[in-house]
C-alpha cells in the first residue's frame, strides 16, 4: 500500500505542475514535504542530490548543448541547408524535402530538437512561403522535422535515460539511427503527395560543380557526428569524451575556419549552456531524491505487480505504455516525464523481459512527438512564435506528421531490431 506521506507528496507535485511551477521546483519541493511527513533526515536529500549530479556520464549534457550552440553560431546550419539543397532540391515540393534533409544532417550536431526547430524555421520558413507553400504548412514541417534531432545522435536526453537508468548510452545514442531515418522517411513521403496535390514549385536540377562546391562547404560540419559515433564504437573515448571532442570541433570551425563565431559569441554560447545544463541538472539531483522515496515506499513493486495481474503480454504492455507517454507529453515537458516515468517503467519492462536500450529509444521517440501537442509542445510554439503562426492553422497541418510519426512509433515499439540492429553489430549483443 501506499502510504499518506507518499499520497501528499504525489498530489503536491501534480498540483504545482498543473500550476506550471518549473518541475525542479516542484520535484524538489514535494520530496521535501515527504521528508518532513515521515520524520527522515534532512541530510538525505543533499545526500541524493549530490551522488546524482556528480556523474561523469552525465557532464556529456553540457558538452553536447554547447557544441550545438557553436554550430547555431558558427554558420554551419546554412552550409548543411545547401548541402540538403544539392541532394534533393531538384524535386517538386524541393525546400519542404530540404527542410528534412536539413534536420537529418543537423541531427548529428546539436540533438535538441527546438534548437534545430528555431535554426531551420528562421532560415527556410521565408523561403518557402516565396514559393508559395502557405506559411501554416511550413512552419508544421519545420517542426515536425525538427524531432529527429534527438533521437539520431547526438541525443542530450537519450544521456539523460541512460545516465539516470545506468544503462549503456553508446547503445542508446546509436539505437536512434534508423528510427530517425524512418521519422524523416515518413515526412518526407508525406511531403511528396502534398506537393504533388498542391502543386508545390520544382527546384531547377543541380549542376555539379554546385553539388561539389555544396559539399565541400558541408563536408567539415557532416564529419562531427562521425567523430562523435566512431569514437564511442571504436572504444577510443567514452560518449562524455565524445562530447567534449564534439565541442571542441565544432568551436573550431566556426571560429578559426569558418570565422563566424566572435568574441561575444563564444561568450553567449556558454552562458547558454550553463543555463539549459543548470535546468536539467536541478531536475536530475532531485530525481536522485525521488527515486529514494519511489524505493522507500516500493512503488516499483507496486506498479509490476498491478501490471502483471492486467496483463502477462509484453504487447499489451508496451502499448500502455505508449498511450501514458503520449498522453502526459500533451502535458509535460521531455526532462519532467524522463525523471518521473523512467524509475517506474525501467524495472517494469526488464521484468517483461524486454530491452532497456529498445524501451529508450522508443520513450524517447514518444517524447518528442509530445514535443509537438499541445497545449506543452514547446518546439509547435518555438516555431509558432518565430513565424507568426496562428495556432489553428499550424495544429491543422500539423495533424498528418504527427499521424507518420506515430506509424513509426508502433514500428519502433513492435519491431525491436529496428532499435537493436545497429548497438548489436557494433557493440555485440547485450
Amino acid at each position: 500500500m501506499i502510504s499518506v506521506p507518499f499520497a501528499l507528496m504525489s498530489i503536491f507535485l501534480v498540483i504545482q505542475l498543473l500550476l506550471k511551477v518549473p518541475i525542479g521546483f516542484a520535484l524538489g519541493s514535494s520530496c521535501l514535504i515527504y521528508i518532513f511527513l515521515t520524520d527522515s533526515p534532512l541530510s538525505i536529500m543533499s545526500q541524493y542530490l549530490v551522488s546524482y549530479m556528480n556523474s561523469f556520464t552525465l557532464l556529456a549534457i553540457p558538452l553536447f548543448v554547447l557544441a550545438g550552440e557553436f554550430m547555431n553560431r558558427g554558420g554551419i546550419t546554412q552550409r548543411l541547408v545547401r548541402m540538403a539543397n544539392a541532394l534533393v532540391g531538384f524535386i517538386r515540393g524541393a525546400l519542404a524535402h530540404v527542410t528534412v534533409v536539413t534536420n537529418i544532417l543537423m541531427a548529428g550536431i546539436s540533438g535538441s530538437s527546438s534548437a534545430d526547430a528555431a535554426a531551420t524555421a528562421l532560415i527556410l520558413v521565408p523561403q518557402m512561403e516565396k514559393q508559395g507553400y502557405p506559411r501554416a504548412y511550413a512552419a508544421a514541417l519545420s517542426a515536425a522535422a525538427a524531432t529527429i534531432g534527438p533521437i539520431i545522435p547526438p541525443s542530450i536526453h537519450l544521456v539523460l535515460i541512460g545516465g539516470i537508468n545506468e544503462i549503456s548510452i553508446g547503445r542508446l545514442l546509436v539505437g536512434g539511427i534508423i528510427p530517425g531515418f524512418l521519422m524523416g522517411g515518413s515526412m518526407m513521403v508525406y511531403t511528396a503527395l502534398v506537393a504533388k496535390r498542391r502543386n508545390f514549385p520544382m527546384g531547377s536540377p543541380i549542376q555539379i560543380r554546385e553539388f561539389f562546391a555544396a559539399l565541400r562547404g558541408a563536408i567539415l560540419p557532416l564529419l562531427t557526428p562521425i567523430i562523435i559515433i566512431v569514437g564511442m564504437t571504436s572504444g577510443f573515448c567514452t560518449p562524455t569524451e565524445a562530447a567534449a571532442l564534439a565541442a571542441i570541433y565544432t568551436f573550431v570551425l566556426g571560429f578559426l575556419v569558418y570565422r563566424e563565431v566572435k568574441g561575444p559569441d563564444i561568450r553567449h554560447a556558454l552562458l547558454s549552456a550553463v543555463k539549459i545544463t543548470s535546468n536539467i541538472m536541478i531536475i536530475v539531483g532531485f530525481a536522485g531524491v525521488f527515486g529514494w522515496i519511489l524505493i522507500s515506499e516500493q512503488v516499483s513493486n507496486v506498479v509490476i505487480e498491478s501490471m502483471e495481474a492486467f496483463t502477462q503480454s509484453p504487447i499489451v504492455l508496451l502499448m500502455i505504455m505508449n498511450l501514458i507517454l503520449l498522453f502526459m507529453g500533451c502535458f509535460l515537458s521531455t526532462t519532467s516525464l524522463i525523471v518521473i516515468f523512467s524509475p517506474l517503467f525501467f524495472p517494469l519492462i526488464q521484468k517483461y523481459g524486454i530491452d532497456p536500450i529498445h524501451f529508450g529509444v522508443m520513450m524517447m521517440l514518444n517524447l518528442e512527438i509530445g514535443q509537438l501537442t499541445p497545449p506543452v509542445g514547446i518546439t509547435s510554439f518555438v516555431v509558432m512564435d518565430i513565424t507568426k503562426t496562428p495556432a489553428n492553422q499550424f495544429f491543422k497541418e500539423m495533424v498528418p506528421f504527427i499521424i507518420g510519426l506515430i506509424v513509426v512509433l508502433i514500428l519502433t515499439t513492435y519491431i525491436p531490431d529496428i532499435v537493436l540492429l545497429i548497438p548489436n553489430l557494433v557493440f555485440g549483443k547485450g
